[in-house]
């Protein structure tokens, strides 16, 4: 009997020595699952580091893509920019102009003797002022219109690269005036024939405008000659009317 109980107790030592080294089902079931769980957590996050480090290399290489190309986009907005200001205040006064001849009527009375000799070419100023007003009124509110109309540069052009010009997808370059147009109003004689003069008013126009590209204000300068009005006198022009002009500035 004492040894079949020394038996059994070793038995049952034994047994739970078993039970101790030998995990049941469950745990082997749950440390499979717990090692599926790290291995994926350890994937996702190789796929995130990754992910990571491939969205910074797009990220620097952008950045230096856009330093390398951003003087020459500033150039092609900036002369973009210009001629579409030039073109805007040129069609604002000849479609003025044309709509309103009488606005270059009378700018300048001739005064002749009773030979008929020409003595002197007088300005009106009054009439000269009108043509001005109007014509810098017109001028601005077409150059504000610009902004409802963005230009269309497309982005083989921005490279440099005259195989790509014109090519590409379009990027839209919004304008807006940065000031008031400014004004200047020239009288210019000239000879045209024999006993002819041709007397030219001319009015200069200035203005600032902005072009918004990726946050940034890009300041324009455009300048232009409008020939509001061209008159012939038919007569000898004394000389000192001949060499003078007129001219006055306006904002």
């Amino acid at each position: 009997m004492f040894e079949k109980a020394i038996t059994a107790s070793q038995f049952l030592l034994f047994a739970n020595i078993l039970n101790q080294k030998t995990p049941t089902m469950e745990e082997e079931a749950m440390r499979h699952i717990s090692h599926s769980a790290r291995q994926r957590v350890a994937k996702r996050r190789k796929k995130r580091l990754c992910l990571a480090i491939g969205l910074a290399l797009v990220l620097f290489a952008l950045q230096q893509i856009d330093q390398a190309i951003r003087p020459l986009t500033r150039q092609v907005v900036q002369y973009r920019c210009r001629a579409q200001a030039v073109q805007t205040i040129q069609t604002a006064c000849n479609s003025i102009l044309e709509q309103n001849s009488s606005l270059y009527e009378d700018l300048y009375t001739v005064q002749r003797d009773d030979t008929g000799r020409v003595q002197s070419v007088a300005v009106n100023s009054a009439r000269i002022n009108t043509l001005e007003d109007t014509l810098v009124e017109q001028v601005n509110q077409s150059l504000y219109q610009l902004q409802q109309l963005p230009l269309h540069i497309p982005l083989g052009t921005l490279t440099g690269i005259q195989l790509f010009s014109n090519l590409g997808p379009k990027i839209a370059i919004h304008v807006q005036p940065l000031s008031l147009v400014t004004s200047q109003v020239q009288s210019d004689f000239s000879q045209a024939g024999v006993n002819q003069t041709r007397l030219e008013v001319t009015v200069c126009f200035s203005v600032q405008i902005g072009a918004l590209l990726a946050g940034e204000v890009i300041p324009v300068d455009a300048q232009t000659e409008v020939l509001a009005a061209q008159i012939l006198i038919v007569g000898e022009v004394p000389q000192l009317y001949a060499q003078s002009g007129g001219s006055a500035e306006k904002a």
